[in-house]
C-alpha cells in the first residue's frame, strides 16, 4: 500500500483531559498528563512480544472543551513491535489477530460502541499520533472515549486540542545541500525499565564491526549520495547495518516576528530485515520499487531485477559495495 500523504495539523495548544482511567478502573491521569517517559503499562505482557490482552484507556473531556469546533486527540508514546518470526508463530496459535487502535464512545445509557476503528498505532519509539474526534460523541451522552487496542502500546502523554485556522500554519520545503553515506557503527542502547523503549545514545559507540548477519548483495558505496535522494524516482541509497547518512540543508532566514519554526524530515523508502521468517531475508535482492505489486518472486541475477533495469547506471556509479555475512559467521565460529 502507498504511504498516506503528508498532513500537517494546525491546532491550539494541547490540553490535559479532565481524567483518565485504565480498563482496570484505576485513575491514571497523572501518568498520561506529562511528557516524562513514564508510561502507562497496566495492561501487562502477553505470551508474544508486541501483543497483549485487549485493553483501553478511558478519557473524558473537560466541561469547558468546545462543542462546536473540530477536536483532536494527541497521543505521545511507543509500540513494542512484533517481528517476522513472532507473526508466524502468532498466526499459527489460533488467537484472534492483534488489533490496532480504535475509539469507542458511550451512549446516554452508558453502553459503549466503536466510533472509529483501523486507526493504526504509533510506528516506533517516541512517536506522536493525531486522531480526529469529529462526530464521535453521541447526543445526550458524556464526552468520554476509550482508546482501545490489543497491542503493546505505551502512552506517555494523552491530550486534546482544537483545530486552529489554516492561516496559522505555513510550510516551506528545503532541498538537500549534501548527503554523505559513511560507516559509523552502533550506538549504545539503554532502557529505563521493562515498560520503556530502548533508546540509543548517539555519543557512545558499542562497536563498529558487523553486529548481525548482514544481507548478501550490493550496497551503496561510501561518499556523496545527494543525487539519489533529491526526488522520488526509484533511485535509492542502499544502506547496510552500521551505516549512516549525514544530511545538510541550507539554513533558511529566521521566521517572521511572532512565528515559531519546527522541522519535519520527510523520507520515502523501504526496510528489509534478516529475520529468517521474512521473505528472502538473506539477500538484498529482490529490490523494491514503487510499482511493485508483490514481493513473491525469488531473487535471481542482478541484471534481471526490475528495479535494476530502471537505473542500471547506479550499479556502476553508486551500488558497488558488496557485503557478505562472512565476518559475522567467522566470529560465531570462533
Amino acid at each position: 500500500m502507498p504511504p498516506p500523504p503528508l498532513k500537517l495539523y494546525a491546532t491550539s495548544a494541547p490540553k490535559a483531559f479532565a481524567n483518565a482511567k485504565d480498563d482496570l478502573g484505576q485513575d491514571v491521569s497523572a501518568v498520561v498528563r506529562e511528557l516524562d517517559q513514564k508510561y502507562l503499562a497496566t495492561f501487562g505482557k502477553g505470551r508474544y512480544q508486541g501483543i497483549t490482552r485487549d485493553h483501553w484507556v478511558e478519557l473524558e473531556l473537560p466541561a469547558d472543551a468546545p462543542r462546536d469546533k473540530q477536536l483532536y486527540l494527541i497521543g505521545d508514546g511507543f509500540v513494542h513491535p512484533t517481528d517476522g518470526s513472532i507473526n508466524v508463530a502468532y498466526g499459527q496459535s489460533g488467537n484472534p489477530p492483534p488489533q490496532g487502535l480504535s475509539i469507542e464512545t458511550p451512549d446516554a445509557q452508558g453502553n459503549w460502541a466503536t466510533a472509529k476503528s483501523g486507526l493504526g498505532f504509533p510506528a516506533g519509539k517516541l512517536k506522536t499520533v493525531v486522531l480526529d474526534l469529529n462526530n464521535i460523541f453521541r447526543a445526550g451522552a458524556p464526552r468520554k472515549l476509550r482508546l482501545r487496542t490489543s497491542m503493546e502500546i505505551y502512552w506517555d502523554r494523552l491530550e486534546w486540542a482544537e483545530a486552529a485556522p489554516e492561516t496559522t500554519l505555513k510550510t516551506q520545503r528545503i532541498g538537500l545541500s549534501s548527503a554523505e553515506l559513511r560507516r559509523r557503527g552502533f550506538s549504545k542502547f539503554s532502557q529505563a525499565n521493562d515498560s520503556s523503549p530502548e533508546l540509543p545514545d548517539y555519543n557512545q559507540l558499542e562497536g563498529t564491526a558487523q553486529k548481525w548477519r548482514d544481507l548478501i548483495g550490493y550496497y551503496t558505496r561510501y561518499g556523496e549520495v545527494r543525487e539519489l535522494l533529491e526526488k522520488i524516482d526509484d533511485r535509492m541509497v542502499i544502506v547496510c547495518a552500521g551505516d549512516e547518512i549525514r544530511l545538510k540543508f541550507a539554513a533558511p532566514p529566521p521566521p517572521p516576528a511572532g512565528w515559531t519554526r519546527d522541522y519535519v524530515m520527510v523520507g520515502d523508502g523501504w526496510i528489509k530485515d534478516g529475520d529468517l521468517n521474512s521473505t528472502f531475508s538473506k539477500t538484498v535482492l529482490p529490490l523494491p520499487y514503487h510499482g511493485l505489486k508483490d514481493y513473491n518472486t525469488a531473487p535471481g541475477r542482478l541484471e534481471d531485477d526490475p528495479a535494476y533495469k530502471r537505473h542500471p547506471q547506479d550499479w556502476q556509479a553508486y551500488h558497488t559495495r558488496y557485503v557478505t555475512p562472512e565476518f559475522f559467521l567467522k566470529a560465531l565460529r570462533q
